[in-house]
């Protein structure tokens, strides 16, 4: 059986310089632009600006925890929730050690070590990590404040199905804040399950026209915005994408 990229060593090493890494870690000789940088933390913070309770949040698909932290200087509690063991793992391990050494690419099979940590003002302690299916969230969850669902939905199976049922975890007046730079694969998602993308009867089908669909009946539209991020590969090559970000809130 294949293994997932989300559970390999690469996947590890090049989300946790993602979700932690400074400049001068991600640029070749600390250049470049660092409107990208931060993506995490940026989403983390989505839920400023607007009036709702703080005491739960929820980061769906939280990765190496980045956001989940960044949450924990607002939330009493935070819960964060990934699929992949491997992130998970990484994610209790900077909760319980604050700064971990992890290898980067520099070129081909060569290495460096380098020191991520959390940012200053996080509360660790607020964070709880754990394994889980955002297709089959656990009842005993509970209901939440914020839920943060950050480049999660075009990596699910069946991402309306996960959505129609995403307003019984949210809290009255809660708000649910989705991002994704809309990158639909058959890899991840079955083409007929695909919210955008594609032609239907001739007309293009756009994944933030099939979110208002879905969504419009349970929650109120609140914003919509782009935020970029980049992801490092190796020392010379570096993914930049730009998500959209939707906010809304529980009617």
């Amino acid at each position: 059986m294949e293994t997932s990229f989300y559970e390999t060593n690469k996947a590890v090493s090049e989300y946790l310089l993602f979700h932690y890494g400074k400049p001068d870690d991600i640029f070749l000789n600390g250049g470049g632009s660092t409107e990208a940088l931060d993506f995490p933390s940026r989403c983390g913070e989505l839920h400023q600006g607007f009036k709702l309770n703080r005491s739960r949040a929820l980061d769906l698909g939280c990765a190496v925890g980045g956001a989940a932290f960044a949450m924990s200087q607002s939330f009493e509690e935070v819960v964060g929730i990934d699929f992949s063991h491997a992130l998970i793992e990484s994610a209790q391990r900077m909760a319980s050690e604050s700064e971990i050494a992890i290898p980067i690419a520099v070129e081909g099979e060569l290495t460096r070590d380098i020191p991520v940590s959390l940012p200053p003002k996080t509360q660790p302690d607020r964070v709880h990590f754990e394994q889980g299916d955002a297709m089959n969230l656990a009842p005993q969850l509970g209901r939440f404040d914020f839920i943060l669902m950050a480049n999660l939905i075009d990596r699910l199976p069946d991402p309306a199905s996960c959505l129609s049922r995403i307003h019984d975890s949210v809290s009255k007046n809660g708000i649910i804040a989705i991002t994704s730079p809309y990158t639909w694969l058959e890899e991840y998602t079955p083409k007929e399950n695909w919210l955008g993308g594609y032609l239907r009867d001739g007309y293009p089908i756009r994944t933030q026209d099939t979110l208002v669909e879905l969504l419009d009946n349970r929650f109120e539209l609140l914003d919509s915005r782009n935020l970029p991020f980049l992801i490092r590969e190796h020392e010379r090559k570096n993914q930049y994408s730009i998500a959209q970000a939707t906010i809304w809130r529980k009617r």
